[in-house]
């Protein structure tokens, strides 16, 4: 089809800005509205409009699709027929095809999961609005460079020379992702769009789609009697779980593919959160290994309870296993241990007696050498001399100058020598016995 309109045409209330491409279905072109200044994709499908069937659904299909609001999806905004050729006017949506990303190889499982259940709430909503997509593929959707994404072509904007699109009855959709059902001629269904949704993750994970052949009748029997390889054995990045629901979607019998879109995207967080917290498991590991590094005396760690839990196909599965060396934790916590009841111990000793405790661990004779441990004092001895002061000596060193006041114990003898200038010195013995603490000496002149 030649593009017979030029920038600055005017198409219904769009004046024509630029050109968009051409496919299958018509010409794309850019515009904006006259008086709201807003840009739209204006698509025109030529030959579709000359079969009456075809316009009849066209019409109905796109009133249900021009009352759907969802941020994930491109809005109609509006439709109409002019001689032979239908014309839509979609919001224009500016951002990479997710067909050229999926080739290009630009996401990670974690941007996967995040855009494929972005698709999945639209489709959910669509759904729920009673309506099929039937159409749904990498080349209909774009994502914006704020990582946002937005569904684009619904089946209605397809004509006859697109991809098996035929009149009422036929096939609608692209031929690889289309489901055994329809090719056995059955009417779509949600189960449907999600068989198509199982294929735009597989080739989202891992690069290509499931089911390849070189012509249409080997691919329609790989599609309703082959198998394909899982996509965790494809990319082993990819995890078993998340191969499990592509898996469920991509089920030839639909009473075990996914009922809903709501219930595989139930089973899409569920992943994501086993994910997530698996992730957030291997964090505190490390964190904690640091830890134990740096401060051996702070020995404690703990799994959360979920950890391993609920995970599907558990016999083929094992369970994440923790990398924390428990062995060498063990060992420095019970050195911790023998540590801290050796110090407790050191202080028990020290605090005891004289060297008198009634256990079995005595001091050593060493300790011992210059005073008898401490204890708490029966008495306090005061002593002192009748006419100014002296310097009191107890086995050889001072104490003091008088009044001394000396801690001792009931029935313990204090030998002491009072030394004066001008006197002589003065050795004396103090029984501490009785009430008697206060001991006044007199010293003779020389």
């Amino acid at each position: 089809m030649n593009k017979r309109f030029q920038i600055g045409d005017l198409i219904g209330e769009y004046r024509v800005t630029g050109f968009l491409g051409e496919g299958g279905m018509g010409v794309v072109y850019l515009g904006v509205h006259e008086k709201l200044g807003r840009s739209a994709a204006i698509k025109i499908l030529g030959n579709a409009a000359a079969d009456p069937s075809f316009k009849a659904r066209f019409f109905n299909e796109a009133r249900l699709q021009a009352a759907l609001h969802h941020p994930n999806i491109a809005t109609l905004y509006d439709f109409r027929e002019q001689g032979d050729e239908l014309f839509i006017f979609m919001e224009y949506v500016d951002g990479e095809c997710l067909e050229d990303l999926i080739e290009r190889r630009a996401f990670t499982i974690d941007e996967t999961v995040r855009v494929f259940t972005s698709i999945c709430e639209a489709i959910a909503y669509v759904h729920r609005n009673g309506v099929l997509h039937r159409d749904i593929k990498a080349q209909n959707a774009k994502v914006r460079s704020d990582g946002s994404l937005k569904l684009l072509d619904f089946g209605i904007a397809k004509d006859g020379s697109s991809h098996g699109l035929t009149q009422t009855g036929g096939l609608i959709g692209t031929p690889n992702y289309l489901s055994p059902e329809q090719l056995e001629g059955l009417p779509a269904s949600e189960q449907t769009d999600i068989w198509a949704l199982g294929i735009l993750l597989y080739e989202m994970l891992t690069g290509q789609v499931p089911f390849q052949a070189e012509t249409m009748g080997s691919l329609v029997l790989k599609i309703t009697l082959g198998h394909f390889p899982p996509a965790h054995e494809v990319d082993p990045r990819v995890p078993r779980e998340l191969s499990d629901v592509v898996a469920k979607c991509l089920a030839k019998d639909t009473s075990v593919r996914y009922r809903s879109v709501d219930e595989l995207l139930n089973d899409l967080r569920n992943v994501k959160a086993r994910t997530d917290s698996r992730a957030r498991v291997s964090t505190d590991e490390m964190q904690t290994v640091v830890s134990v590094s740096h401060t051996p005396s702070a020995l404690s760690y703990s799994y959360p309870a979920s950890q391993g839990a609920d995970l599907p196909n558990q016999e083929s599965e094992p369970q994440a296993k923790s990398s924390f060396p428990f062995g060498w934790v063990a060992a420095a916590g019970g050195t911790v241990f023998v540590l801290l009841i050796a110090a407790i111990g050191g202080i028990v000793l020290f605090a005891s007696s004289g060297g008198t405790a009634n256990n079995t661990v005595q001091p050593s004779p060493k300790t011992n050498t210059t005073a008898p441990a401490a204890s708490k004092a029966d008495a306090q001895i005061k002593v002192d001399v009748d006419e100014g002061k002296a310097q009191v000596f107890r086995n050889g060193s001072s104490i003091g100058t008088t009044p001394v006041s000396i801690d001792a114990s009931m029935g313990e003898k204090l030998d002491l020598t009072l030394k004066k200038d001008g006197f002589e010195d003065k050795n004396v013995t103090i029984d501490v016995a009785g009430n008697k603490r206060v001991f006044t000496f007199s010293m003779k002149a020389k």
